[in-house]
Formats: C-alpha cells, structure tokens, sequence
C-alpha cells in the first residue's frame, strides 16, 4: 500500500476547501523569490559592477573576471549543499534562514576597501550564506504540490530567473549612474530582503509528506527512490551527461553571444538587441515547456530542442547566413529558458521526490562545470583561429550529444495519474 499517496485535488486556483490553492501561493512565492535572489543579483548584475570597480580600485578585468569565476564555483558548491539540506531541513525553512543572510551579505559589498582579497573573499561567503535560495529549493516546493500541472508551475516558477535577468542588471546600471555603486550594493540587499522574505514567510508552503502527489512507480514499492537507489538508475546517468551538454552549450553562448553576433555581421546596437530578444525568448521558452511538459515526454521536448539548437549553432558557426541571426537567437534563448523547468520536472517523474534537492544539485553542478569549462575553451578558440566557427561547431556536436542521452530516457517511473490514459508519458 503506497501510504504517500493524495487525494485527487484539480490542482485548480482553489482547492477543495474554496480556498486558495497553497500550491499557487508557493509558485508565486517561488517566482519572486527567483527574480530578487543570487541567481540574479550575484550572477547576471555581477558585470554591471565591473566597470566601476575597475574605476574606484584599479582592479583589472582579469581580477574581476576572477571574481565571476568564484561566483560560478559558489553556484556549484551552494547548490549541492542547499539540495542537500533541503532533503533534511526541509527546503523551506532553508530559505526563511538563507535569505536575510543573503541579502546582509550582498548590502555589506558597500563597505568594500581596496584590497581586491576582501572582494573575494565576501562573494565566497556571499555564495555560502546563499545557500537556501538558489532555485532547487524553490524547486523542490513547487513541486511536492502539483503532480497534473507540475510542468506548469515549475514554468512560472522558473520564470522569475528570466525576469531577474532581464530586470537587475539594469536596475543596478541605473543606480550606479545615479547613486554610486556604493548605494546601488546597498539597495540591491535590501530588495534581496523586504519583498521576497514575507512574501515567502506567507506564500511559501511545505507539504506534509503524507499528502504530496505520487503515483505509483512501476519497478519500486515506495513512493520514491532514495539517493542510493537513484544512482543505480539509467536516467541518471544520463540526466548528468545530458545537463552537461546543456551547460557547454547554452553558457557558452550567453557568454560570448555579443562577440559571436557581431562577428557574424551585425552592428553592435544591433548585437545588443539581440540580447534582449534573447531574454525574452528565456521567458517564454520557461513558459511555454512547463505548459507542453504536462502534455508531452519530457524527453521528446529536449530531443527536439537539443536538435534545434545544434542547427542554431551551426548556423552561427556559419556566420548566420542568409539572416539567420534572429531566428537562431531566439531558439538558443528558447532552449536556455527549457533547462532547468526539465530538471525539475524528470526528477519526480523518474526518481519520486524523497531525494530531490540532492540529485536537482549534483545534475546541477555537472551543468555548471561544463559550463565553466565550455566559456574558456569557446574564448581560446576564437583567440587561436580568429573565428568562433570552430569552437561553436563543436558545441553543436555536444548538443547533438546531449539530445542523444534524452533519447536514451525510459518511461516515467512515476507518472502522473492520467499518464494511464494514452502514450504521451
């Protein structure tokens, strides 16, 4: 007898008491949440701060650049531990702890001296003081509330991290030209606090376990896989290859995407719009693979989007002939904005919900280190040929790989319950 299993509930905007269905109030919660956290603040503001740091110390772009590199490291590191004490301590308890330690220690960059050491040294911090609200703990609560629209709702969770990355780094452009940078760390921290905390002291709910959705899996007894039992599993192993092939090729191109536009011909306003188009196409791809993951198999999207985004990339490495800019444009920041709505979504289906912050962090961190990794091998190349047609070209290859490894994925072990009712699981 599976004791975990729920009551049906329609997962409508209210449940069955006429109230408000505490699941919506998590994934609003989450949403915000992801717009003002370390995803966006530290990560995607970070180069806005560059120039006047060099300006106000002298550092040089390879210090700073330095800097951007401990924070990609601190993503790493704060990912796999929060998953890992969001199994224990509970994902939401985490994050009512983590933020104000967050937001203190992003508002205390405002005091910093010369001695690009102390700069170093607090984004380390920074990142382990962050370690509750990076996204897999709003993840893992969005999703103990929804089984029939978990797609959805991990896309408008997810969405957050677009609308943060479109938001913040011009919000903090704007506030160092008109109050120092000083001030602009100092009201990034504090918006890091006074909407996302009470929204989620009230929003945010955890789901007690007996009442989380789990349909019953076809190879185990339990409601879910125990991380032992996880790593015995295919999809495992291949959800990290897959993820890591994700990560060589998405980062690389956010990364380098204004040098490869203009390389392939396009104005620098032109290149810069581009970007924005590309963050719009992040958004929309959050929302509309949420939306198609309650219909379809999760695999099925990657492969074609894994397909796409290779003939994307190669048609960049081909100096985007023919006017090709935009459209490959739009499906690289498509297939950026299905990333993580994907990871969310196959471990519940494949692996039950009992160790998800653990598997949401390692398959996260292989992201991030072949991201790493991919970022200066794509710089090297174009430095050594003077073409980024080469490194790109291998890049799409990896795609290509990575579309492979999703196509390996088996049927859900934990399907939702209309799964039954025909082949689209």
């Amino acid at each position: 007898m599976n004791t975990n299993a729920a009551p049906a509930c329609s997962e409508g905007l209210r449940g069955a008491d006429g109230r408000l269905y505490p699941g919506w109030t998590t994934t609003g919660a989450a949403m915000v949440g992801l717009a003002l956290g370390p995803s966006a603040m530290l990560v995607f503001a970070y180069s806005s701060f560059v120039p006047a740091l060099e300006r106000a110390f002298g550092w040089s772009i390879a210090a700073l650049s330095f800097g951007a590199t401990l924070v990609m490291v601190m993503t790493v590191v704060g990912t796999v531990i929060g998953g890992a004490l969001s199994d224990r301590l509970g994902p939401r308890q985490l994050v009512l702890a983590s933020m104000p330690l967050f937001a203190a220690g992003l508002a205390s960059l405002a005091l910093l001296g010369p001695d690009i050491r102390g700069f170093y040294a607090s984004l380390v911090l920074i990142g382990l003081a962050a370690v509750g609200v990076w996204p897999v703990t709003y993840n893992q609560l969005t999703s103990q509330w929804f089984d029939r629209r978990l797609g959805l709702s991990l896309g408008l969770a997810n969405a957050g991290l677009a609308l943060g990355a479109a938001a913040l780094p011009a919000l903090a452009a704007w506030l160092i030209a008109t109050q120092g940078w000083r001030a602009a760390y100092a009201v990034l921290g504090a918006l890091a606090l006074l909407l996302p905390w009470p929204l989620a002291w009230f929003g945010l709910k955890q789901r007690p376990l007996a009442t989380r959705p789990a349909a019953g899996p076809r190879d185990a007894p339990g409601a879910s896989l125990d991380f032992a039992a996880v790593r015995r599993t295919r999809e495992f192993w291949l959800a990290l290859a897959g993820f890591a092939m994700l990560g060589a090729a998405s980062s690389s191109v956010v990364v380098h995407q204004m040098r490869i536009l203009t390389d392939s011909g396009l104005s620098a306003p032109a290149a810069i719009a581009m970007q924005s188009v590309i963050g719009v196409a992040m958004l929309v791809g959050r929302l509309c693979t949420g939306w198609l993951l309650d219909r379809l198999r999760a695999a099925l999207i990657m492969v074609v989007l894994c397909g796409s985004g290779a003939v994307a990339l190669a048609l960049l490495a081909a100096g985007a002939p023919m006017g090709s800019a935009l459209p490959c444009a739009i499906v690289v920041g498509v297939l950026i904005g299905a990333e993580f709505d994907v990871l969310g979504y196959l471990i519940p289906r494949y692996f039950g919900r009992g160790a998800f912050g653990i598997v949401y962090g390692i398959v996260f961190g292989a992201f991030q280190v072949s991201a790493g990794l991919t970022i200066g091998l794509l710089g090297w190349s174009r430095a050594a040929s003077g073409s980024y047609a080469a490194g790109l070209s291998v890049v799409a290859v990896l795609l290509v790989i990575g579309g492979g490894c999703f196509a390996l994925f088996g049927p859900y072990r934990f399907a939702p319950p209309e799964a039954a009712a025909g082949p689209a699981r």
